[in-house]
């Protein structure tokens, strides 16, 4: 497979929104990037980071704009990045905010990036450097992620704080413009990763809404640590399980076309661990159930629907199979058993 990393849906940010204020169609640009317009109702669920890019390339075609992640970033918060922005936002100063926001990253939200603060005089830099190696899409990228970061420090500093300087590697010399409008600060092109330049000094902002809310929970810990390692096959083919799920029933074809693999490759190196194809949909179809009848108030019928059953009735004695209970009768003892 080749070497990716992997982000939730979550950090697309309103991009439907945007896309379709400009005048696009948000179904056009996502049957582009051959993706499933589901993601936009699932910010928890994981993406190759290559299709991230490549959606928000086919955005800014869609609408002829070269500043488009720029655009979009605008209208994105630390709070839209779920758990992960609670995490990051609840540190008690801005220089924890940060080194929260760079361990976790790999873990919580997004692999295959870093963000590294150096210190230059009387200044920081603080980048987004990815080991990603996906090229279609990546500055746009770059433009949203820095959104991203200039948010987190406003959530210390102010909602109007801007950086001294946005440094960006990979654009058109003609973008600079266009981008330096939406983000309102001085831009300068460079070899190196997007990065933000700001005193040193803002690092011992203390968080003005300190001891306002709860750490997390247990169910939110438990619901992010869920992105495949690097060496973690079985993993990486389930999260593209449940992409395609998005999409309806995913099948080996979908699945290996968008792992980059041939059929027969990942069955050989699936059978080498003991494992199949149909052992990884079945587990995935299982936790994905289990998590619909847990957390949501959905039909049977709309929960087989999701899981790519066309009868319900299917799903219903796939799901006794597993269990040995009707789902209906399992979320009746798993809802009395958290009261």
């Amino acid at each position: 497979m080749r070497q990716t990393g992997y982000t939730r849906a979550s950090t697309l940010g309103p991009i439907a929104e945007v896309v379709g204020a400009t005048g696009g169609s948000i179904e056009r640009v996502f049957r582009r990037a051959e993706l499933p317009l589901g993601l936009l109702e699932s910010p928890d669920t994981l993406l190759p980071l290559r299709d991230h890019f490549r959606l928000l390339a086919a955005s800014s075609r869609e609408l002829g704009d070269e500043a488009f992640a720029a655009r979009l970033g605008r209208r994105t918060s630390i709070a839209g990045l779920g758990v992960y922005g609670k995490w990051v936002t609840l540190a008690p100063t801005l220089l924890e905010a940060i080194h929260r926001a760079g361990t976790s990253l790999p873990h919580m939200l997004q692999s295959a990036t870093r963000l590294i603060l150096r210190r230059q005089g009387e200044e920081v830099v603080w980048s987004y450097e990815l080991d990603d190696p996906a090229t279609e899409g990546r500055p746009q990228n770059e433009m949203l992620a820095v959104w991203y970061m200039i948010a987190l420090v406003r959530h210390f500093a102010g909602a109007r704080w801007l950086p001294r300087r946005v440094m960006f590697g990979g654009l058109p010399a003609s973008a600079r413009r266009s981008i330096g409008e939406q983000m309102g600060a001085d831009i300068v092109l460079c070899d190196g990763p997007g990065s933000i330049v700001f005193d040193q000094r803002l690092l011992m902002t203390v968080n003005p809404r300190l001891g306002e809310g709860d750490g997390l929970d247990a169910e939110e810990i438990a619901r992010i640590f869920d992105i495949p390692a690097p060496d973690d096959l079985p993993g990486k083919i389930g999260v593209l399980i449940e992409l395609e799920l998005l999409g309806g029933r995913p099948t080996l074809e979908t699945v290996v076309r968008r792992a980059g693999l041939s059929k027969r490759t990942l069955q050989r190196r699936l059978g080498d661990l003991g494992l199949s194809y149909a052992d990884l949909l079945r587990d995935t179809l299982q936790r994905r159930a289990i998590r619909l009848l847990r957390r949501s108030d959905l039909s049977i019928t709309e929960i087989a629907a999701r899981l790519g059953y066309s009868d319900p009735a299917h799903f219903t004695r796939a799901f006794e199979n597993w269990s040995g209970l009707a789902p209906s009768r399992w979320r009746e003892l798993a809802r009395a058993a958290d009261r």
